[in-house]
Formats: C-alpha cells, sequence, structure tokens
C-alpha cells in the first residue's frame, strides 16, 4: 500500500506500462540490434551525426519502488546513467546519443535495481540538424526559462538572440523575509523589475549580448486569459497596474524600440511577427505546447505560431521543449548530471518529424548551474541570509530528496543533454500537424 501511495503521489500515470511513441509520422531510422548478457554490438558502418535511442524493457526490482532505479550505459569511451520511475517497467528508450556520436561499436548495460530484458531490440535514430552557422532564437516564457531549457544550446553557438515574453513578476512570495504581506504590490513590483534585468543580462553567460536580448513586458500567467479575449488588456495579477512599459522599459536592445501596443493578445503576436522579421531566424527554440503543462508556455507558443503566419516565414525549424513537464514536475528523473531521454508521452500526445539530443560537456554543465544560480527567482529566496531559517530550508530538501520529490532546475535542467522535439517551420501551416505540437 505504501509502494502503491508514493507511486500515485509521484507519478499520475502507469509507471508499469510500456512508453508507446507514434514514430510512424516522423523522419525516423531504425537499427535491429541484439542485447545479450547487457552488451549490444553497434555496426562499424553506423552514422555518427545523429540523436539515438536504444529500445529496451525493463522491470524494476522490489528495492527499485523506494529507490529510484537506473541503467548505466558504458562504453569504453565514456559512462553515463539514465533513471527511470519508481517501479518503473517495460519498454523505455535509452538516450545513447552521446555515446554512438563518437563511433562505438560496443555499448554496455547494467541496472540499478532493475534488469533488462535480453533479445531482438531497435536502435530508434533521427538525423540531427545542422546548427553551425545558424541564426537562433530562443523564445522564453517567463526570465530563465532560455537558461533552463537551452543554455547548452544557445551558449555553443555565435549568433543567438533570446525573447522573454512576460516579466516573470507574478509566482510565489519570493522574499518574504523582506517584504511584508502588506507590502504585496511592491514585493511583486521588485520581483518583476528584477526578473526582467535577469532576462537581459543573464544570457551574457552563454554569450548573448545584451542588443540580442529582449523582454516583451507582458504579466506572467495573464497569456492565456488574453488569448481567450483577443481585445481584453489585462493587469498584472499582483501588481495593480495594465502598463505595458512597467517592465518594458528596462530594454536597452535597439530591437525594443520597435515594440509597441498594449497587454493585449494582439499586441503580443504583432510584436512577436516585427521580432520575426527584424532578426529572421534559422531555429526558434520554444515550448512545446503539448508537452509542457504551464499555460503561460502553451500560449507563447500560439502567439508565437501566429506571429510566423502572419509574415509568412516558412524556412528553418522549431525546436520545442518542456520544462514543466504535463505529466508532473519530476521529469527529467534522477540526478543532476545524468541523461535525458524520452518522456512518458501519452500515445499521439505531440507531433515532430524529429527529435534533437544536444550534448552538454561537463564544463558546459559547471557553467548551467552558475547560470541558473544567477537567475534570482531560482534560488532558495533570501533566507540563506538569515541563519535561522537557512537550516530549515536544507533540511526540507534533503527530505524532498529522500522521497524522489525534489522538484530544482539545477537537478532537472543541469544534464549531460538538452533535448528537443523538432519540426519544419513550413509544418505549421498544416493544420492537422500545427494541432498536434
Amino acid at each position: 500500500m505504501f509502494v502503491f501511495f508514493t507511486r500515485s503521489a509521484l507519478y499520475p500515470y502507469d509507471v508499469r506500462a510500456d512508453y508507446q511513441y507514434d514514430f510512424a509520422g516522423s523522419q525516423l531510422i531504425l537499427t535491429e540490434l541484439e542485447i545479450a548478457d547487457g552488451v549490444i554490438n553497434v555496426p562499424e558502418e553506423l552514422a555518427t551525426n545523429r540523436t539515438s535511442f536504444l529500445k529496451v524493457s525493463i522491470d524494476s526490482s522490489l528495492w527499485g519502488n523506494f529507490v529510484q532505479p537506473s541503467v548505466d550505459i558504458y562504453t569504453d569511451k565514456d559512462t553515463q546513467t539514465q533513471y527511470f520511475e519508481h517501479g518503473a517497467a517495460g519498454v523505455r528508450y535509452l538516450n545513447v546519443s552521446n555515446l554512438i556520436s563518437v563511433g562505438v561499436q560496443r555499448i554496455s548495460l547494467s541496472g540499478n535495481n532493475l534488469s533488462i530484458e535480453n533479445g531482438p531490440t531497435e536502435l530508434v535514430q533521427f538525423e540531427n540538424i545542422v546548427t553551425a552557422g545558424k541564426r537562433i532564437l530562443v523564445i522564453a516564457p517567463h526570465p530563465d526559462d532560455a537558461e533552463i531549457s537551452s543554455f547548452g544550446l544557445y551558449s555553443s553557438h555565435d549568433d543567438v538572440y533570446v525573447v522573454t515574453v512576460t516579466a516573470g513578476d507574478a509566482g510565489g512570495f519570493m522574499y518574504d523575509e523582506i517584504y511584508s504581506a502588506a507590502d504585496g504590490v511592491d514585493h511583486y513590483l521588485k520581483k518583476g523589475e528584477v526578473r526582467t534585468w535577469n532576462s537581459l543580462t543573464v544570457p551574457m553567460l552563454g554569450g548573448v549580448t545584451p542588443d540580442r536580448t529582449v523582454n516583451l513586458g507582458f504579466f506572467d500567467a495573464t497569456l492565456k486569459s488574453m488569448a481567450n479575449d483577443r481585445n481584453l488588456i489585462v493587469k498584472g495579477l499582483y501588481t495593480n497596474t495594465s502598463d505595458i512599459n512597467t517592465f518594458r522599459k528596462q530594454n536597452v536592445s535597439k530591437l525594443a524600440e520597435g515594440l509597441n501596443g498594449t497587454n493585449n493578445w494582439q499586441s503580443l503576436v504583432n510584436n512577436l511577427a516585427y521580432l520575426l522579421n527584424e532578426i529572421k531566424p534559422d531555429i526558434i527554440v520554444l515550448p512545446s505546447p503539448k508537452l509542457d503543462q504551464h499555460s503561460d508556455h502553451q500560449y507563447a507558443t500560439h502567439a508565437t505560431i501566429e506571429a510566423i503566419k502572419m509574415t509568412g516565414k516558412r524556412d528553418g525549424y522549431l525546436f520545442l521543449y518542456t520544462n514543466h513537464f504535463i505529466l508532473n514536475e519530476l521529469y527529467p528523473y534522477g540526478e543532476m548530471g545524468a541523461v535525458i531521454s524520452l518522456p512518458a508521452s501519452p500515445v499521439k500526445s505531440n507531433y515532430f518529424a524529429k527529435i534533437y539530443s544536444h550534448s552538454l560537456t561537463p564544463q558546459q554543465q559547471q557553467g548551467k548551474i552558475l547560470t541558473l544560480d544567477a537567475m534570482n527567482d531560482l534560488r532558495l529566496g533570501t533566507d540563506y541570509r538569515f541563519y535561522d531559517l537557512a537550516f530549515g530550508q536544507a533540511l526540507k530538501l534533503f527530505f524532498l530528496e529522500i522521497l524522489g520529490k525534489n522538484e530544482s532546475y539545477f537537478r532537472r535542467s543541469v544534464r549531460s543533454n538538452e533535448l528537443f522535439f523538432v519540426i519544419e517551420t513550413d509544418e505549421v501551416y498544416d493544420a492537422a500537424k500545427a494541432s498536434n505540437l
């Protein structure tokens, strides 16, 4: 009974069911392989510039119901670890992209608190998009979403822009050690100001200068309301203002000079269309509306797709990410530094042409830790300055880790790779595909 309760609390789906992906409409490459005593021999002629997933069938041990099970994937060149749900069983996909990319001919698997079935299997691969020399635009619904989702990607390229849609002014009462409940409006105005400043300056740690960063200044947690009533001029949830310049005025980029309108849906779409015309990106990185549960994330992408259609843009690619997985906030599972693989997506839940796994070196992971730490809202708060409270926070994090409920972005996003579902920009004009992104 305890095990069942723990599973249902952490995972609102059957962790003993197969992951079922509909690859039929995607541009995949299948190779038949064999697992024999945990060893897979890889053909020498296999192309290396691909994102690669090894299909396996696993079954957690009794102890794997209490301690998160994992698989160590190792070769003579590298070792990586992939984690699964407590009590996981059935078909899963091991992300072996980093290993295949260096041309290994032998991969060994070792289960921790789980067993791996021997026998025939498949290597599912996608040809990687050539990103070198491309102009990349990252759409971040809130300050820090660009860094959580794609710091490794954007910091490894030279021609990058980051556009943040909202000031991130809502959410929790972050600075309760500084502001009292009576200071609510002042608190949230300051929170939005600080997070807007974060969105414009922190990308410098990834090589993106402030002339290439813009915050549109819309209010946090209001995009869905704006979409439902396109003429509605929204106010900040807690800031008692509808002035679009409340946070937008912090921009220093010349791109911001062309921003106009007010806090309504059409202004959002118009501003995104303006930026698309000015930046002319080859790759747009943005949230997956089907895999990300946050409404601001979903509607930031809906607005971007409207803007794409407004401009008539058809070239390039969309790289779709999730920072708030639709089924729970624990994915990706396991420890910092481990590999990110496919989530437990329901059958046919989202359309994609390809999947792209972007590798991060240990040095890039270290850089990502420090970049996330520069985002004020990702820290524990200001209580670390008040020694009587710091111990309580540390104790809370300890128990969250033990229970498997640590939702920290440091744990979830500082990994050996970043994962994107890819479509060609032209596909947003296909109503059936666009409705299933």
